[in-house]
């Protein structure tokens, strides 16, 4: 097992108490920044988030190019969400970075493929492990499209830091919008979405409820 401290720099040795501390500094933060968000949205993730599970299991670092941005986002954070970015940042090189899709899968772009990550803290894949609820941060570089997509399960993303247009819905009843840091926006189950970021990254803390908390999303 080992952490990233950088793309250039030596893997270095990180033993299962230092890391089981860093997922719970990140748990705990997670926990009370959710409890305390006043957005609705984010509200009707409470009761999953709250009673989440309590199993740990040591999930060994990954290091993508997305640690490398998130690092650069703060400076487009907003006073509430400085808090736990600022952590996510601090603890980065000790996250397990991955990515859902594949050149194989043929769904998303290279601009894609080769600019975001995301990192879980509570899911199925852990290292809290829970099948109630999934929650952790995603990342995406300047002048990428998450092309449009749905899936089984509710999901909110809150901003942390950048921005990004997003899209909700199809045909008449689609809408877009700019999200800058601090906002929420609400996915209801099989609602097709999207995003497009521009000329700054995007840092996103995401939420996951119902349905498989792993599902491959489906693309329009």
């Amino acid at each position: 097992m080992g952490v990233f401290f950088g793309t250039k720099q030596r893997l270095h040795p990180m033993d299962a108490p230092s890391l089981k501390e860093s997922d719970t500094r990140l748990r705990d933060a997670i926990l009370a920044f959710v409890a305390a968000h006043p957005d609705p949205a984010v509200g009707r993730f409470k009761a999953a988030l709250a009673d989440w599970g309590e199993d740990w299991r040591a999930a060994a670092p990954h290091h993508l190019p997305a640690a490398d941005t998130l690092g650069q986002t703060l400076a487009l954070s907003a006073p509430e969400t400085r808090d736990l970015l600022a952590l996510f940042v601090q603890e980065r090189a000790s996250r397990k970075w991955e990515q859902s899709y594949t050149r194989v899968d043929g769904v998303v772009g290279e601009d894609m493929l080769a600019g975001y990550g995301f990192a879980e803290v509570i899911g199925k894949q852990g290292p809290f492990v829970s099948t109630r609820v999934r929650a952790g941060i995603g990342v995406w570089g300047p002048q990428i499209t998450y092309p449009a997509h749905r899936h089984q399960a509710e999901e909110v993303y809150v901003v942390l830091a950048g921005s990004a247009v997003f899209s909700l819905g199809e045909g008449e009843r689609a809408s877009s919008a700019r999200q800058r840091a601090g906002t929420a926006v609400h996915v209801s189950p099989l609602l097709t979405h999207g995003f497009r970021t521009e000329d700054e990254p995007l840092a996103v803390f995401y939420l996951w409820q119902a349905g498989d908390l792993r599902e491959k999303s489906s693309f329009s």
